[in-house]
């Protein structure tokens, strides 16, 4: 059975608690005068659901990928990720959790959960020189740029005719900028280049897309998540060697390769190949096919079958 892996914010599904509901208990949740429901019970219900056998998947890949490649991934560079797209949210950022079903904590895993997926794909998968090359005559320099998000479009247009006005960005930015607690007071946002992954696409296109320092966006951007944006440009650093920048590039070329719907069998062999090398099975019998499509994927009718 095929799994999809979902990215974006919802990396990890958090069933209602249903993480914390893996035992076997006779403690009542519900009563009514039709009759109670148990942990135990409810339990066995949402196991055997597609949602529940997808969020057993979610939790074995992610407690093996974390044992295997957590280390590979920074707490700064993950807590970094997280701030840079919290900040593009702005106030709509409790709101988008609400709509998720997820706290901050829980949205801020799943950013780890991706960049951990993301190192184990590169080290699994084999890039070729002609990716590399290809990758680096696309590659866009580490840009920084200053970030308004409005309330709505109208705001978004307001500001930018405003500056155009004559008005400063400080001044501006503090007028039109919804809540936006990790960027600086200008909204300034850490340098990205074209392999960020962190930072809005929209967001990133546009500023790369401009002419240069000072410009500033002449109409407002809208980005994946709906909100609208004003972009200033502060800086734009030259184009470096290919070699200082392979590290990226190859980080890049792996997050399209997850990212891309048509590789679903190619990252269901790379992740049954990490899950059989660190033995995993699966004991109950409703789970079983939970992670089949992974365990499978890759296993010829020669190799040793899976557990």
């Amino acid at each position: 059975m095929r799994r999809k892996i979902v990215w974006g914010l919802l990396i990890v599904i958090f069933l209602g608690g249903l993480v914390y509901l893996f035992f076997n208990s006779s403690k009542t949740v519900m009563t009514s005068t039709a009759g109670k429901i148990t942990e135990k019970e409810y339990y066995d219900d949402v196991k055997k659901s597609a949602a529940g056998q997808q969020e057993f998947a979610n939790m074995v890949i992610n407690k093996v990928l974390n044992k295997e490649y957590g280390k590979d991934v920074s707490k700064s560079d993950s807590d970094k990720a997280f701030d840079t797209q919290k900040a593009q949210y702005g106030s709509q950022f409790k709101e988008v959790l609400a709509q998720n079903n997820m706290t901050e904590e829980q949205f801020k895993e799943s950013i780890r959960n991706k960049m951990i997926m993301t190192y184990a794909v590169k080290a699994n998968y084999k890039i070729s020189q002609k990716q590399l090359d290809e990758a680096y005559s696309n590659y866009q320099p580490e840009t920084t740029i200053s970030l308004i998000t409005a309330k709505n479009q109208d705001d978004a247009q307001a500001a930018i005719d405003d500056i155009n006005a004559g008005d400063s960005w400080a001044s501006v930015y503090k007028k039109y900028s919804s809540e936006n607690k990790n960027a600086s007071a200008t909204g300034q946002l850490p340098a990205f280049d074209s392999t960020n992954t962190s930072v809005d696409s929209e967001i990133r296109k546009a500023a790369f897309n401009m002419s240069g320092v000072g410009a500033i966006s002449d109409s407002p951007v809208k980005g994946t998540s709906g909100n609208y944006h004003v972009i200033k440009i502060d800086k734009v650093s030259d184009k470096p060697a290919q070699s200082k920048v392979e590290k990226k590039l190859k980080d890049k070329i792996a997050t399209d390769f997850l990212n891309d719907s048509k590789n679903q069998t190619e990252i269901q062999k790379i992740i049954g190949s990490i899950l059989r090398k660190d033995d995993v099975s699966v004991k109950d019998t409703d789970l079983k096919n939970a992670l089949s499509g992974y365990m499978t994927s890759g296993v010829t009718a020669n190799s040793s079958s899976s557990k």
